[in-house]
């Protein structure tokens, strides 16, 4: 049976291209359309254009909130990766797009559509530091900081989009090549698989609530704070000036949200594939050519700026050249030409510092980037450990290598046993031997070094392994909360839909699965955060009141500003603790009502069994997670967060083998009859 479905699989392998059906089949309507969309992409690429090039050469717009406007580059590459070929077919009678194309196609729609839901949440967030915090905000959003915040969608976007467009090349496609629709997107080339699309119609659900759900969380609560800050207020001046600087970003907000809601939150229907390709023409031109007629008409700076240019010549423009140059020579006067030249300090706009950090003084900005570069000079940390009385570092020392020893041998043991035995081996378990593994890493990651301080008087530790230590840390910690997450999302399919589960469960979904939590938590979360706390200056002391290396431990040892890194692990922790926990909660609000529909008492016995193990673990998990982090500050706080950090690390890792064994016939099946095996063998 199997040779035959690979071979099949293997035919359909043969479509080369596809037929786009476009907006209409009237061939009278074709010159029409060609002229009115050549017309509306004119002006997208002249207005996002003029933008751009007014924001790079007027230096009263060099600010956050114009910096933040690289959105018109973003409409701009969104509506070339559609237009052209969209009015090539317009005129062409072989109105096809190869499959090649079509992939690249589909990578960039949702890249660019990912990356700008990121962008206005920044864009919400820059407002919110604006109206609520602005004696602040030019030393907060400096250079570097926008910097860093516009390459996080950027790089979010496109990841996204390379892990989707590799889900749909994955796609089989063996009958009908036509699409009806005017570009290649994920839906329509769903309905031409032949394969199955399971995974695929998952990743797209789970990569567009994670993104959707985050951008517009950011989006509301940045909101929120600007409202209240709004209506205190008392001058009406000021009120309706910041009114007029948020007027801009609610109507683009409004209008690109309003339509992908449009566009996917309406029941389906018989006119729902022609009312689709009408609403995306709307996002895809319509509201990219009014993005810069938003940001322009009602904001006077742009106004400015613009009857600016239009008065400047060459000569006045070499004249203002010549005058920055000048400021920037008598600035640095005072400064040694050897730190000038190594921090590149030449190089720099003055206007352009000035103008981005209106109330910071240059001197301390470029005194602060030398010290931070002297101040790198710590090579090693002091790690205090769990207590300084000597009687007990023994008694310590026994206490955790047996919990370690344990903990090594349950979850090793458990492993093999799910390897050995074949009924054990279905997606629950599979799943849970992850589980084991990260649980194994995790502790691997904390508890030799713990042992090592106990019994040494040089209780340190270099800088590399620290970093190694918090790299080690932050990504198992992601792994296993998604893993927990994969186990509510296949608990659901086995008690929800027990007769599909064998076939939507298969061992290559379940493997494409795991895989995304390994990937996102050691090479993206992991290695970002650990690239914010390499970029941190230590000079002065280098005791750790912990155990082992963490970040929050770090940054009150750090000399240099901690704004990014603080911001980076409040934003990068509560998006994936939301979404793990949406994803279980979720989970759940579908599996007890379904649990209690089941008839038979023994089926809801075995089916509240099956998820006691699984809610345990969760409970126990993330219960000293928030313990942990959600504490008031007190002096009693760092010795209690040791405590529960090494609850969290030594014990849980130590207790999840025999929660999921102890009450677990099939495990305890598998134990009885491996210890069986080996007698009679021996």
């Amino acid at each position: 049976m199997l040779v035959p479905k690979k071979m099949a699989k293997g035919n359909y392998t043969l479509v080369t291209e596809f037929i786009l059906l476009g907006l209409t089949d009237l061939p009278e309507l074709q010159p029409i359309l060609f002229l009115l969309f050549l017309v509306i992409y004119l002006i997208a690429m002249g207005g996002n254009l003029g933008m751009m090039v007014l924001i790079r050469i007027d230096s009263c717009l060099h600010s956050p909130m114009y910096f933040f406007a690289s959105l018109s580059c973003l409409d701009l590459c969104y509506s070339t990766n559609v237009t052209p070929k969209m009015l090539v077919n317009f005129l062409s009678e072989k109105k096809t797009i190869s499959y090649a194309v079509c992939l690249v196609q589909c990578y960039f729609f949702i890249a660019m559509v990912i990356t700008q839901y990121y962008i206005l949440a920044v864009m919400a967030y820059d407002r919110y530091m604006a109206i609520c915090n602005p004696l602040l905000y030019s030393s907060k959003k400096s250079k570097g900081v926008c910097i860093h915040l516009i390459a996080g969608p950027y790089v979010d976007g496109f990841l996204s989009g390379l892990m989707e467009t590799t889900w749909t090349y994955r796609l089989t496609f063996c009958g009908s090549n036509i699409i009806n629709h005017f570009c290649c997107a994920d839906p329509p080339l769903i309905q031409l698989s032949c394969s199955d699309t399971f995974t695929k119609e998952t990743s797209m659900f789970v990569v567009a609530g994670f993104n959707l759900s985050n951008s517009l969380l950011i989006f509301f609560i940045s909101y929120i704070f600007i409202l209240i800050a709004i209506l205190r207020m008392r001058s009406a001046e000021g009120r309706r000036k910041a009114f007029s600087t948020c007027g801009s970003h609610l109507v683009a907000v409004t209008v690109f949200y309003g339509t992908l809601f449009c566009m996917y939150v309406r029941p389906p229907m018989d006119k729902s594939v022609e009312q689709s390709k009408i609403i995306a023409v709307f996002y895809t031109f319509i509201s990219l050519m009014l993005n810069p007629v938003i940001y322009s008409l009602r904001n006077k700076d742009v106004k400015r700026a613009f009857r600016k240019l239009i008065r400047r010549n060459v000569f006045q423009s070499k004249i203002i050249l010549k005058k920055r140059l000048i400021l920037i020579k008598d600035f640095s006067a005072g400064l040694p030409e050897q730190v000038l030249i190594k921090q590149g300090f030449e190089s720099w706009n003055f206007a352009y510092i000035t103008t981005f950090n209106p109330q910071r003084n240059p001197s301390n900005s470029i005194l602060q980037k030398i010290m931070r570069r002297s101040f790198t000079s710590v090579s090693e940390f002091i790690l205090q450990g769990l207590t300084s009385r000597l009687e007990l570092q023994i008694l310590f020392f026994l206490l955790f290598l047996a919990i370690y020893m344990f903990t090594v041998e349950g979850n090793l043991g458990m492993i093999i046993l799910i390897q050995v035995n074949a009924w054990l081996h279905t997606p629950m378990y599979f799943f849970l031997s992850h589980l084991y593994f990260v649980d194994l890493c995790f502790s691997t990651s904390v508890t030799p070094k713990m042992l090592e301080t106990f019994l040494s008087e040089k209780k340190t530790i270099s800088y590399p392994a620290c970093l190694l230590q918090c790299y080690f840390f932050i990504a198992f910690v992601h792994v296993e909360i998604y893993v927990l997450a994969l186990m509510a999302f296949d608990l659901y399919m086995a008690i929800c839909n027990p007769l599909l589960y064998g076939s939507k469960m298969s061992k290559t979904v379940c493997t494409s699965l795991i895989t995304v939590p390994y990937v996102y938590g050691a090479l993206s979360t992991g290695l970002m955060e650990t690239m914010w706390t390499y970029n941190l200056a230590f000079c002065g002391p280098n005791e750790i009141n912990h155990f082992y290396c963490a970040d929050p431990l770090l940054i009150k040892l750090a000399y240099s500003d901690t704004y990014n890194k603080e911001t980076s692990m409040f934003v990068v922790a509560g998006c994936n603790l939301s979404f793990s926990l949406l994803i279980i909660l979720i989970s759940y609000l579908y599996i007890f009502p379904a649990i209690l529909r089941i008839c038979s008492t023994e089926g809801r016995h075995k089916a509240f069994s099956a998820c006691g193990s699984h809610l345990t673990a969760v409970t126990i998990f993330y219960a000293t997670l928030f313990f942990m982090y959600l504490r008031p500050p007190s002096k009693e706080s760092v010795e209690q967060g040791k405590m529960v950090a090494v609850f969290y690390t030594t014990v849980i890792p130590m207790l999840n083998p025999m929660i999921y064994s102890l009450r677990n016939k099939d495990v305890k099946e598998a134990f009885t009859k491996g210890l069986l095996r080996k007698k009679l063998l021996s």
